[in-house]
């Protein structure tokens, strides 16, 4: 390794952060450069120009959920590791591209080896968009594979209780047979994608207002959707770096 990885860890308990410090201490390869309690400063403070190496996240935290908070961090990092003391969290980490995830109490052979396994990845890089193909094809009914422009898409909405998602576009609106996680997921490197709550995913580009807590998208009837509270601090801050002036 010709130098040090640069480490951000985030965790709202002092004592696991101290671990994770520790552990980064130990190896040789790395060095923390900054460290959060609260993990909505770390998302307004986190910039793509901080030149990160690994981003080391708790996953249940106040305020944001700690994969939901990856998920937006992650085209900030090269690497993503979440860290939890519940392993069911495992599988569903995933949706936010992590390299890996650790248990808590961290063991030292574990976290070597994690390190080991990134540094034989080779580095992330977001898809510039002059250069993404716009197009998805999503499995729907009778076995078809629909085809769709990314520019055309609206939002994306559950469906409860199914492994469908609703899919509005600016022509016409259905349903497909891949869950929103997933959309997500594969959708993570496009800039125009924000979750913003439980039950919406939504292209930025097709926002037609924001009031009074909702927001209302370019769809016929100017569909409403309800901003979450683990979302609202990640969405407020992609406002507030555009808003011009001051209402009212």
């Amino acid at each position: 390794m010709k130098y040090k990885l640069r480490c951000i860890a985030i965790d709202d308990y002092n004592h696991d952060l101290k671990q994770v410090e520790e552990v980064v201490k130990f190896h040789p390869g790395l060095i923390m450069i900054r460290t959060y309690h609260d993990p909505v400063k770390a998302l307004a403070s986190i910039k793509k120009t901080d030149d990160i190496d690994i981003i080391f996240l708790d996953i249940e935290m106040p305020g944001i959920d700690g994969i939901s908070l990856g998920a937006q961090l992650r085209n900030k990092t090269k690497y993503l590791v979440f860290i939890t003391a519940f392993e069911q969290y495992a599988l569903r980490s995933f949706a936010a591209g992590p390299e890996n995830y650790l248990l808590k109490p961290i063991s030292k052979v574990a976290f070597m080896e994690c390190i080991a396994k990134i540094c034989d990845k080779p580095t992330f890089t977001s898809v510039p968009r002059d250069q993404m193909d716009d197009n998805l094809f999503l499995p729907a009914k009778n076995g078809r594979l629909l085809r769709i422009s990314r520019e055309e898409i609206i939002l994306f909405e559950p469906l409860t209780g199914t492994n469908y998602t609703k899919v509005y576009t600016i022509r016409e609106k259905f349903e497909v047979l891949v869950t929103l996680v997933a959309i997500e997921g594969y959708l993570r490197d496009d800039s125009r994608f924000m979750r913003i709550s439980r039950s919406g995913l939504i292209n930025l580009n097709q926002i037609d207002h924001v009031a009074s807590g909702k927001v209302f998208m370019n769809t016929q009837e100017k569909k409403q959707m309800s901003i979450g509270s683990d979302y609202a601090a990640i969405f407020n801050n992609y406002l507030s770096e555009r808003i011009f002036g001051r209402p009212g």
